[in-house]
């Protein structure tokens, strides 16, 4: 299993996009698949993002991520919307 931990740029991006209760679940719920496998479930990005990955939720955002295997730890670093990408 890996730990869940978000950059302090996705925290405040989480604040700013105000998700509703349903939208919040289907977060959770890819946050959950995150933890058991990361890179099953996510993409990677190309460059210029390279080393990023990318699940998406709600069909219109993107929750970005960096994979550390050698800590176990995925690093929540975005919330997009996807015309923001």
């Amino acid at each position: 299993m890996y730990e869940i931990r978000f950059s302090k740029t996705a925290e405040e991006e989480i604040k700013k996009k105000r998700l509703d209760p349903r939208k919040l679940g289907e977060f959770n719920e890819r946050l959950e698949k995150l933890k058991t496998a990361p890179d099953i479930y996510g993409k990677p990005l190309r460059r210029p993002l390279a080393g990023i990955w990318e699940i998406r939720f709600e069909k219109r955002y993107r929750i970005l991520y960096v994979i550390d295997n050698q800590t176990k730890t995925v690093t929540i670093v975005g919330l997009k919307h996807k015309d923001e990408m």
